[in-house]
């Protein structure tokens, strides 16, 4: 799986170097890249809040696109919640509490960006807590068909444990099947939302070996068991331990090696 952090730079180009040595004249489809290039200087703090971005023309300059491109990611950057505008006075970065991190530019670059495993810790938190409410509601209401369907996805993961990567997908699909089952849509779409950017992050998904995929299956055999008993307090218990203790067992082997 390709991550983030190997698909896009872990440093965004400096904003003010890109002012001082302005680009070509581009295509306005480009105007991505102002998108991407300003949230990274945000995210990383390059831009920190309270900081002013240079000017309309100086944008234009520095990125070679048009002011109808600049104009329009600025209002992308405003309804994100990392600058803000007002006449007279500029545009200013946003207070960090005003960013939107469920928008999946500014969660991706703050995930590049987060050194201290903050923003991971904060996202780990809010999945289990919804996977846990929702595998009671699973273990209490999951229908005969419903067992079915995960002890097959629970079958593919049995046959999967000496292939990594190809377990990983297979674990997903497992954890949906549990998350369809609990009748939540709102809490599915928050967790589908959120959890590939963590998925695909480096920090959080490191290269896995068979060895710990073995200890991961077993955290499923024993989600399954207690769904299958109709036990809603097991299965919180096990899918909370399944998720937070492998969590933070990466988290630290990660911390050690820095």
């Amino acid at each position: 799986m390709t991550s983030f952090e190997d698909s896009r730079t872990a440093t965004a180009p400096s904003l003010m170097s890109l002012v001082n040595a302005p680009a070509l004249p581009r295509p306005s489809r480009l105007g991505i890249a102002v998108l991407e290039t300003l949230t990274d200087n945000i995210v990383s703090g390059e831009l920190p809040p309270g900081s002013t971005l240079p000017t309309n023309p100086e944008l234009c300059i520095a990125f070679g696109v048009s002011r109808t491109v600049v104009r329009e990611s600025l209002k992308l950057m405003e309804e994100k919640g990392l600058i803000r505008a007002k006449q007279g006075q500029g545009t200013t970065v946003a207070p960090r509490n005003q960013w939107n991190l469920l928008d999946p530019l500014v969660l991706q670059s703050a995930i590049r960006y987060d050194e201290n495993l903050e923003i991971l810790d904060n996202l780990i938190d809010v999945r289990v807590s919804l996977e846990c409410l929702m595998v009671k509601k699973a273990a209490l209401t999951m229908t005969d068909e419903q067992l079915g369907d995960l002890r097959a996805s629970l079958e593919v993961l049995e046959s999967l444990r000496d292939d990594p990567d190809r377990y990983l997908v297979a674990d997903t699909e497992y954890h949906d099947v549990i998350l369809v089952s609990s009748g939540n849509q709102l809490g599915r779409s928050v967790i589908r939302s959120i959890h590939p950017f963590a998925r695909a992050s480096t920090r959080y998904n490191p290269k896995v070996e068979v060895a710990e995929i073995q200890i991961s299956h077993k955290g499923h055999v024993e989600i399954f068991d207690r769904i299958a008993a109709h036990d809603e307090e097991g299965a919180s218990q096990a899918m909370y331990q399944h998720i937070m203790g492998s969590w933070v067992e990466r988290k630290n082997a990660r911390l050690l090696k820095n």
